[in-house]
């Protein structure tokens, strides 16, 4: 998070280790440091009397510090304004990693950094794999919503929690209960995201999806996927495909209600397969090699890149 410590705080005799201990995340790149050029005299000469043997390290990083800020343009990541009267509570906050509940740690784990590969979200993989951001294992959406608010109570002033979830939808625009139980944390302040499409597998690129299988069975599936519209493709199952077509069963889940009227029998049955359960692995180790970019995800349908991205955006909000 960016971090403005305020000028009071710089000139308190008293808070000098909470001070250096701010610093000292600065420095290790933990948080960044919002500082005006015309306090860093004032943070050099308080360096030299509370630690003269780091004052010439950390005074060449503040300056350092200060070009920065002032090169940044308008930007929705939050700054946290440290005063005298709240640092103790924004430090507390702000050691701690910041906290992302998702339903699967292992599978919302490669998703998230596959993502962050692609759209220059190398903070963010930086930030999981040095544990600066926690992802906490929900095990399902009922228990990933119920631990919400205890890591919201870690925090005292500014809650660094967010919630990640697939939506469910059978349907574009449906409202599932996963809408319904996230809707319940909001007002604790916890930041939420709700997957527009049914689940992170859908979002997963073709490109990636050829190597899911023995290449002639995906190259076949394939075939079939790309027949669907990005709205139905969207809302299918992409692990398990269709259920197997059982005597008086319907055609597709009744969920879908009329999303694949006009869809052949030959794709339905086709597609009833899947292209299995690691999906979002296999996007990960394809977006880490370098190999997806942009261009995969609009291939996907309108508004699955600006999505991604603001996935990224509310995890640095929170970092």
């Amino acid at each position: 998070m960016r971090v403005e410590l305020d000028g009071e705080v710089l000139g308190a005799d008293d808070l000098s280790a909470d001070i250096l201990e701010f610093i000292r995340l600065f420095t290790r790149g933990v948080h960044d440091w919002v500082i005006d050029p015309e306090e860093v005299e004032k943070v050099t000469d308080y360096l030299r009397e509370h630690a003269p043997t780091l004052a010439h390290a950390y005074a060449e990083f503040a300056t350092k510090a200060s070009v920065v800020s002032q090169a940044w343009s308008v930007t929705d990541q939050p700054t946290v304004f440290v005063s005298r009267v709240t640092i103790e509570d924004d430090l507390h906050d702000l050691r701690q990693s910041a906290v992302l509940i998702v339903e699967d740690a292992v599978s919302d784990r490669c998703f998230l950094r596959g993502v962050a590969h692609v759209f220059d979200g190398g903070d963010i993989v930086d930030a999981i794999t040095e544990r600066r951001l926690e992802l906490l294992h929900g095990g399902g959406k009922d228990r990933a919503c119920a631990q919400a608010p205890a890591a919201r109570e870690r925090f005292k002033r500014t809650p660094r929690v967010a919630l990640f979830l697939d939506s469910d939808r059978l349907t574009p625009g449906e409202t599932t209960k996963c809408h319904k139980l996230a809707e319940q944390l909001e007002p604790l302040g916890i930041a939420v995201h709700i997957l527009d499409l049914r689940e992170a597998e859908n979002y997963v690129p073709n490109e990636v999806l050829r190597g899911a299988l023995r290449p002639r069975e995906a190259s076949q599936l394939l075939d079939q996927l790309t027949r669907l519209t990005p709205e139905q493709r969207g809302h299918f199952d992409m692990k398990h495909g269709f259920p197997k077509l059982k005597e008086g069963a319907p055609r597709i889940p009744p969920g879908h209600q009329n999303l694949y009227d006009g869809v052949p029998d030959k794709v339905i049955d086709k597609l009833r397969a899947g292209f299995g359960t690691r999906l979002t692995e296999l996007l990960e180790r394809e977006a880490a090699s370098g190999k997806l970019t942009a261009r995969h995800f609009e291939d996907l349908g309108k508004g699955v890149v600006e999505e991604l991205c603001a996935i990224l955006t509310m995890l640095r909000k929170i970092i």
